[in-house]
């Protein structure tokens, strides 16, 4: 078999996967393949890819038949600094090719508080995001670190909501915030973490609030179903999620299910249970699956994070972030042992939004 390395290996499976769900081929976008190379520089099956997986695909029931996928830049041991610089270096080459100099302009007003050289403190650096549906580029997304240092520079109404969660939820810590950037919109939102145990119950004063008060008791519903009823998840295991959406703001909670002990054994039948009565985004997600898992690999990966997304115009509907096999090991040979009730086999063992507020000026 013809050695591959690790970028190697990913350029086939997300091509592969691109061919199988229709969407347009990226590796055909120089700036993401420039990309993938950068970030998957050690050889396959190297530890630190388990530590830190530079690659990571995902699913949304309302952006079916996409071909989503976020890396990390420069690899598993690169610097906050670099990493910053290259995941906006890329990110500005893709919205200047595919979306016109004004998109790019807004982005680099919304993205200059958080250069290395404005001064605010970085840790873990950015993250890089794509979205490619039939005809090519669909949305590119970077995600920046925050704190208080950098609140005050958002737009207005993305400052108010922030202010609005942290008043109303105790224990939210400022973690992240991405640019989204569109062929003819982009938007803004932020990131929580939640340090402390967070019972699903809580976030209803804060819902009520965002004017999505009738929705706390669907998410919630959601969240506890698939998690095996359980209503109070674990400290730091969850992150929320705030988006202004010209319908309201966008609310989305993500669970990182490798921090919840016992997950129930039967997830994935409690999940595709969840999405029995939208039988269309079930035959979208296998349909995902199957075009996800990569050649020489028994499965598509591991489920490493549930995401509930609510909106004023839209009731609970489910994201899925996938970890890839790959890297991590190599066609036919047996990689880390994942938890069983985040082993993806196959469609028979499963039960951020096209809204946006800052159009482009044309």
């Amino acid at each position: 078999m013809q050695h591959l390395t690790a970028s190697g290996l990913a350029k086939n499976y997300l091509r592969g996967a691109a061919y199988r769900l229709g969407a347009s081929d990226p590796i055909g976008v120089r700036e993401v393949s420039s990309a993938l190379e950068e970030s998957l520089p050690l050889p396959v099956g190297d530890p630190a890819y388990r530590r830190e997986p530079p690659l990571r695909s995902s699913f949304a029931e309302e952006r079916a038949g996409n071909l989503e996928f976020a890396m990390s830049p420069l690899g598993p041991h690169a610097n906050a600094e670099d990493r910053t610089e290259a995941a906006t270096r890329t990110m500005e080459d893709i919205v200047r090719g595919y979306f016109g100099r004004k998109a790019l302009h807004w982005l680099n007003g919304r993205a200059e508080p958080f250069r290395p050289d404005t001064g605010h403190t970085i840790r873990w650096g950015a993250q890089l995001g794509t979205s490619f549906d039939r005809n090519g580029v669909r949305e590119s997304m970077v995600t920046y670190e925050w704190g208080p240092d950098v609140m005050d520079a958002f737009p207005p109404a993305l400052y108010r909501l922030a202010r609005n969660a942290i008043e109303n939820l105790p224990g939210l810590r400022p973690a992240y915030s991405s640019i989204r950037c569109g062929r003819t919109s982009g938007s803004q939102q932020v990131v929580f973490v939640m340090d402390a145990a967070l019972s699903l119950g809580a976030l209803a004063p804060m819902m009520d609030s965002l004017g999505l008060s009738d929705k706390h008791a669907g998410l919630m519903s959601a969240v506890a179903f698939i998690l095996g009823a359980r209503f109070t998840l674990p400290p730091g295991s969850c992150t929320i999620t705030l988006r202004p959406s010209r319908s309201g703001v966008e609310l989305r909670l993500d669970v990182n299910l490798e921090l919840v002990p016992d997950l129930p054994p039967q997830l994935m039948s409690l999940l595709r249970l969840q999405m029995a009565e939208r039988p269309q985004s079930l035959r979208a997600m296998d349909s995902w699956l199957i075009a996800m898992t990569p050649e020489g690999y028994d499965r598509p990966g591991t489920l490493s994070v549930l995401s509930v997304c609510v909106r004023p115009d839209m009731a609970a509907r489910i994201t899925l972030h996938l970890r890839p096999p790959l890297p991590e090991s190599a066609p036919g040979e047996p990689g880390p042992a994942p938890p069983a009730s985040t082993v993806v086999t196959d469609s028979s063992g499963i039960p951020t939004t096209a809204s946006a507020v800052f159009a482009y000026p044309r």
